[in-house]
């Protein structure tokens, strides 16, 4: 029997071409296509497990999508919650832990909130946002009111951590950039482009995701999927968590521990309940 996500409390057109263009919203977009190209990504999962063999369970992943990470730690035993807002990501998810031993299924909890406002009634020993998630909370109050949601479910000797990249203002803007072209099990041929603009008064990132879709029995489609990331400085995320109840405890610059540098791709934050 499939899982259901419980809730917590808290289109398309043609194009002038001979393609047919489809338009989706972050989620739905990124749902239907975000396990073709980052299933298999696993650079971050051990090294949010070693976090959890430090704390032990309850876990609780934030932001958690299609499970992606959330189903490793069902695997390894843990008892672990994942909260999305997207029902079309949570579904996903539900179809996929489906499918897991019966005693692995059961250390599965999936709630549909937005980690701003979630009361999901319990604290948990590690807590995580992964993959730049936390990018998506635009303004500065949705960040410190998703802070301080976590520090109320945060163990008072838990550990909470979020992985953000570490801001390249140098890199082009609006080339348009060839991520890859993968064959799917229905036979599709899907390549994935992307392009991105800054605004750098703001802090954001404006990122348009292009799919081109081919089949031979179809023409040609094009998917496009844009959303807008509000990027973090070390210092600016350091004051944040400061200001919501947290202390650092460790900043890495890559997924194998190694300490955060000027030319680091991540900055991975670990902190915890001031004391």
């Amino acid at each position: 029997m499939m899982r259901t996500p419980r809730k917590g409390k808290t289109s398309s057109g043609a194009s002038a071409t001979s393609a047919e263009v489809e338009s989706l919203d972050l989620y739905e977009g990124s749902a239907r296509y975000y396990d073709i190209w980052h299933d298999d990504y696993k650079d971050d999962i051990r090294y949010f497990l070693d976090l959890a063999e430090r704390t032990g369970g309850p876990v609780l992943d934030c932001m958690s999508g299609t499970g992606r990470v959330l189903i490793p730690f069902a695997q390894a035993g843990y008892e672990v919650t994942g909260v999305d807002r997207s029902p079309t990501m949570l579904n996903i998810a539900a179809t996929k832990v489906s499918f897991l031993d019966p005693k692995e299924e059961e250390l599965v909890d999936m709630v549909q909130s937005d980690i701003r406002a979630m009361n999901l009634g319990r604290k948990f020993k590690l807590i995580f946002i992964p993959y730049s998630s936390f990018l998506h909370l635009l303004e500065t109050k949705d960040q410190e009111d998703a802070l301080k949601c976590i520090h109320d479910h945060l163990d008072d000797d838990g550990l909470f951590s979020f992985a953000v990249f570490s801001p390249r203002l140098d890199r082009p803007q609006q080339l348009l950039r060839h991520r890859g072209t993968r064959l799917t099990p229905q036979g599709e041929i899907i390549s994935w482009f992307e392009a991105q603009t800054f605004d750098q008064p703001s802090q954001r990132t404006t990122v348009t995701y292009f799919y081109d879709i081919s089949r031979q029995d179809k023409p040609l489609r094009r998917v496009t999927s844009v959303f807008t990331l509000r990027y973090l400085f070390h210092r600016e995320a350091l004051e944040l968590l400061d200001r919501c109840g947290f202390e650092v405890v460790d900043v890495n610059g890559d997924y194998l521990g190694g300490p955060f540098k000027a030319t680091s791709e991540q900055m991975l934050f670990v902190a915890r309940k001031k004391r």
